[in-house]
């Protein structure tokens, strides 16, 4: 029931000139602690002067001076349990602290211009002035929408600032109250995009001066200070850290840690009781193992006193500088018979990459790659050149390249001309002549495949005597005429075997009978 009241809010903070006017009332009125807002009230600051509005939601905004909004509609039920929530800001600086919002909930700031700010559980800042607009994250989204057609979203540390068209940039005062009130600045003051964006670069490096400057003057006798922004991403640079440290203890130690592990030498290296810069690079690589961690500390130790800080990492595997071992890849093992390989593949723990097969030359297959172990492939019918190619994430390259064959197993047989039993009449040679009988042996090898290739040996036995054997590469077709001497009146056998490269084996048997 108490979101169906026109009460928007209440007053946490005014100072100075703070004053509401309400709607259809040409008066404006002071506005004081504890004063209740509601929908349709119009609110005004004046020269150093402040408010802040704290929503019945637990959602709080603040108004910088110089600064007009609207509340235009405050947590509107829509009928299925959620709300709307629209603020206009028709000239100024609003700061905000939003909850996070139901499914299908909205939180807008609509400007004087064409811009509207849709945001959901998120802190930061949205301003106006002549046109001019401003949007800065310190932590959560922000979608920007020109008219009801969404142009630009930013995250966490980014800042959106432009007139009709938007520039995004990664600063890190983003959602800095101080670095609004510069900004508010930089958009009153008519100069054109180019030279109030390069004034938007200069106002982030003072924030953060100012930031470093109140560290120094505020650092304890035993203690220090990080500059380095939380949440990190590290690529081939690698992590840069650093700060300032005070001591007069010689025996003081300032270390950066990663895991269990110190990775840098005593960072407090001058004990004179006043402040010192440090500064450390940390390698991070797969090289290394640190690629894997997720946050680095700064450790302070001083007779009784120990600090430390914590900077979280954002690892980029994809960066050659961090990732730029090169995966591993090898043929283990192939059976001809199934007609299968398996592919091992090393480098790759805590790694991502695609390994892929090529037959002749012809990618055939991939698949994805997340650790080291053991991939299986299909091998093709018959003889090939396979070839396997795994690229990580980074584009390091391992391969590995074989010749290899495929003989599933198959029947076949030997069919021999003239059938298995021949009788032949020859006369006999004139008186004092050498009664030799010539015939030719005529079989052909019947494959599924028609090809030579496949086969492993052929044996051709005379009588129990080799006169013919061929393996592997000497075997060039499957038809064989084979001159042979025959005797009369005796025994005369062949036995014919032909091995297939599956280990099949087939024979046949013709016999010859002289007459």
């Amino acid at each position: 029931m108490i979101f169906s009241a026109p009460v928007a809010g209440k007053v946490g903070l005014a100072l100075n000139e703070c004053e509401r006017q309400k709607k259809k009332d040409s008066k404006w009125s002071p506005l004081g602690v504890g004063a209740h807002v509601y929908q349709t009230d119009r609110l005004r600051t004046g020269r150093e002067s402040e408010l802040v509005i704290r929503l019945l939601d637990g959602s709080a905004i603040r108004m910088a001076e110089f600064t007009y909004i609207e509340m235009s509609q405050i947590l509107v039920p829509k009928g299925d349990g959620t709300f709307d929530t629209r603020i206009k800001v028709d000239s100024g600086v609003v700061n905000f602290a939003v909850k996070k919002q139901k499914k299908n909930s909205t939180f807008k700031f609509k400007t004087s211009g064409t811009h509207t700010a849709s945001i959901r559980g998120t802190e930061g800042f949205v301003g106006s002035y002549n046109n001019v607009f401003a949007a800065s994250l310190v932590n959560g989204k922000l979608e920007v929408e020109d008219g009801e057609t969404p142009v630009l979203a930013i995250g966490a540390g980014e800042t959106i600032f432009g007139t009709d068209s938007l520039v995004s940039m990664k600063l890190a005062s983003s959602g800095d109250p101080k670095f609004a009130k510069r900004l508010s600045m930089i958009m009153q003051s008519g100069k054109d995009m180019g030279e109030m964006l390069k004034d938007v670069k200069a106002a982030d490096e003072a924030v953060q001066q100012e930031k470093k400057k109140a560290a120094v003057d505020n650092l304890p006798e035993n203690g220090f200070t990080l500059n380095t922004e939380n949440a990190v991403e590290v690529c081939n640079e690698g992590l840069a850290l650093d700060g300032i440290y005070r001591t007069s203890d010689p025996n003081a130690k300032l270390v950066v840690k990663m895991g269990k592990h110190e990775v840098s030498e005593n960072l407090a290296t001058i004990a004179d009781g006043q402040s010192h810069p440090f500064a450390y690079n940390v390698a991070v690589s797969d090289e290394n193992g640190l690629w894997k961690e997720t946050e680095a500390e700064l450790v302070f130790v001083s007779g009784k006193v120990k600090d430390s800080k914590k900077v979280s990492l954002k690892v980029n595997p994809a960066c050659r500088g961090v990732n730029h071992i090169a995966p591993q890849v090898r043929i283990a093992s192939y059976d001809s018979t199934s007609c299968k390989v398996q592919v091992a593949v090393n480098g790759m723990q805590d790694d991502v990459g695609i390994l892929t097969q090529s037959i002749d030359g012809t990618s055939v297959s991939e698949e994805a790659v997340s650790k080291n172990g053991l991939s299986r492939f299909k091998l093709s019918s018959g003889i090939h050149e396979y070839e396997y190619v795994l690229k990580d994430q980074a584009g390091n390259v391992g391969n590995a390249k074989k010749m290899m064959g495929c003989y599933p197993v198959r029947r076949f047989n030997v069919e021999v001309f003239g059938g298995p039993r021949e009788e032949l009449i020859v006369p006999p040679p004139p008186y004092g002549l050498a009664d030799r009988i010539s015939k030719m042996l005529e079989f052909r090898i019947r494959t599924p495949e028609n090809d030579p290739q496949f086969l492993y040996k052929v044996t051709v036995k005379q009588n129990g005597k080799v006169i013919l054997q061929e393996t592997l590469t000497q075997i060039q077709t499957l038809d064989y005429q084979i001159p042979v001497e025959l005797v009369r009146g005796a025994r005369n056998k062949f036995d014919i075997e032909v091995i297939h490269k599956s280990g099949f084996r087939s024979v046949a048997v013709k016999k010859f009978e002289v007459r």
